[in-house]
């Protein structure tokens, strides 16, 4: 027998799934008080599935409590375990108290199911206005993911443009609008950048002309941004629109170096193309409203791609450019804050068998977009394009 803990949890579990669940106590018992939680606390959700398999329910119960208490990653298993239990005994408070505790600890991609069971728990215990607020959150996960990003986004956009109106005085707050000293100042153009103005790279992106312009943009960024936003998480959801933004700049100073760009609509464009890419090649466990949104995507990329090529006046390498980086973006990495079909397969001691993209491999791929376009933007100011 071999002295690696971890290769005997291994062996026990693997004598707990051949159906001899006696053979594998002393294994787990001896593994019990290993000083490495990870290793203790497996052995104890382990130990109470071999209890329980042997008709012990009282001492399954314990081995789960005991690994509920002992902390660690694998206490939310614990508690989730403890409380399927006194579900099955009939002690139904009981049950909410532990499932709680487990929803505490537990992984987000976990949360929505325990707070499914915890709704239905609250209405067979006669606290109806519990259970609807728990059946809300274990459905509204996306609805109810607070947005700060797009949000704050999307007050820049409108404050930029009150300001622009403002120091423009009249005509800028027209349907069709017209320039203003921020205009001027912050759009893009191959000119711009040559010069030394590279800050207008990301700057064209918070510029609108006319009420119009602004409108139609601020609304497409309200209704997918806080979507991508809850699938990738804040700081990410930030990268990835700026470098969208900055794609849609990179190819406009490269492909059409006689014209001058603003307008967020790079960058939604790329969350066009992100939310598309995702939708198709990821297999995403999503909410209705996150479903019914992002399956709207293919249509309205192609509704504003007809737009873009056939209206005069439209920078089409902005829309292309933004579109461009966020495909690349969803092909690189998948949803690092939603859980996926994969990931619902879980070894026996509930770790998920479809791991996560490392931190430092997101990074790369982030920083790999980014050498990109900084390379295009040098091709430029270097005189190659």
């Amino acid at each position: 027998m071999t002295d690696d803990p971890r290769a005997r949890l291994n062996e026990a579990q693997r004598l707990l799934d051949g159906g001899d669940p006696e053979a594998a106590l002393p294994m787990l018992e001896g593994l019990i008080g290993h000083p490495d939680p990870q290793v203790a606390g497996s052995a104890l959700i382990a130990l109470g599935t071999a209890h329980y398999r042997l008709d012990d329910e009282q001492a399954a119960l314990q081995a789960w409590q005991q690994a509920a208490d002992l902390g660690g990653p694998m206490a939310w298993l614990g508690w989730r375990s403890a409380a399927e239990q006194h579900v099955r005994n009939g002690d139904l408070d009981d049950a909410i108290v532990a499932y709680r505790e487990a929803d505490r600890r537990a992984p987000p991609h976990e949360r929505g199911a325990i707070a499914n069971r915890i709704a239905w728990l609250l209405k067979e215990t006669g606290h109806d206005f519990a259970a609807r607020r728990q059946f809300n959150r274990a459905r509204g996960a996306y609805a109810t993911y607070p947005a700060y990003v797009t949000w704050f986004i999307v007050a820049i956009n409108v404050a930029v443009f009150l300001v622009n109106g403002a120091l423009a005085g009249t005509g800028t707050f027209d349907m069709l609008g017209g320039g203003g000293p921020l205009v001027n100042a912050g759009a893009v153009s191959r000119a711009a950048v040559v010069n030394g103005d590279w800050w207008t790279l990301i700057t064209s992106a918070f510029l609108h002309l006319g009420i119009l312009h602004i409108g139609f943009n601020m609304y497409a960024l309200w209704l997918f941004g806080p979507i991508i936003e809850q699938l990738y998480g804040h700081l990410e959801y930030l990268v990835l629109y700026l470098l969208c933004a900055l794609g849609g700049s990179v190819l406009t100073i490269i492909a059409a170096p006689e014209s001058q760009a603003v307008g967020a609509s790079g960058a939604i464009f790329g969350l066009f193309g992100l939310a598309f890419v995702v939708s198709r090649r990821r297999h995403l466990l999503l909410g209705p409203q996150a479903r019914s949104i992002l399956s709207q995507a293919g249509m309205l990329l192609l509704i504003n791609l007809v737009i873009t090529f056939t209206i005069p006046g439209i920078s089409w390498t902005g829309h292309v450019g933004g579109l461009v980086i966020g495909a690349l973006i969803g092909l690189l990495l998948p949803p690092a804050n939603v859980p996926t079909l994969g990931g619902l397969w879980r070894t026996p001691d509930g770790r998920s068998l479809a791991g996560g993209t490392p931190i430092v491999m997101r990074a790369v791929a982030y920083a790999l977009v980014a050498v990109i376009l900084a390379a295009g933007t040098l091709a430029v100011t270097s005189g190659v394009v």
